[in-house]
């Protein structure tokens, strides 16, 4: 019973309130939607930013680790879910997992049927960028990574790797080299 009270409760009225920069009452907002996403996630770590207007539809399939963040008007569909701490994603991003059938170009595609969740793994201490879309068959977001804003990401992202661009491609690695120069 508490699930659906704190889901009703999330879509009727916590996604519409400010986000934590906004002066005086933001902080408290952001609690309020951490409250009902502990009863709405699979699990839920602490020190959770759920910014609002995030869609993640039953989420049932999500889980989320420590000081990690869902930033505003991001959309999660047909995706199990699972975020790692220290995870800081900007506005606008896209997960979509699962998709239609199209095998038979004689079929309708609507009337093919739908292919199942997929599922995403974020580890640990990844950026995700603006307007970021991370599709279906990634399985995969490697320790470390940054995700430049605007990618699509259409393929795993290596541990430490930084990836831009349509289709999203490693760029160049992370490495403590390059603090020194």
């Amino acid at each position: 019973m508490k699930y659906y009270i704190s889901l009703f409760l999330y879509y009727a009225i916590l996604q519409h309130l400010p986000n934590t920069t906004f002066p005086v009452i933001g902080h408290l907002c952001r609690n309020m939607r951490y409250l009902a996403c502990r009863n709405i996630f699979r699990s839920c770590g602490k020190h959770i930013d759920v910014c609002r207007k995030v869609h993640f539809g039953r989420g049932t399939d999500i889980e989320i680790a420590d000081n990690s963040g869902l930033g505003p008007n991001m959309i999660i569909r047909n995706t199990k879910l699972k975020i790692g701490s220290h995870v800081m994603t900007g506005p606008d991003i896209l997960i979509q997992g699962g998709g239609h059938r199209h095998d038979n170009p004689l079929l309708p595609i609507g009337m093919q049927g739908n292919i199942p969740k997929s599922e995403l793994e974020i580890k640990d201490n990844v950026w995700i960028g603006t307007r970021a879309i991370i599709l279906g068959n990634v399985r995969t977001i490697g320790t470390g990574s940054i995700i430049g804003a605007g990618a699509v990401v259409t393929k795993p992202v290596p541990d430490y790797a930084i990836v831009a661009g349509n289709p999203a491609r490693v760029i160049r690695y992370r490495t403590s080299q390059q603090k020194n120069e």
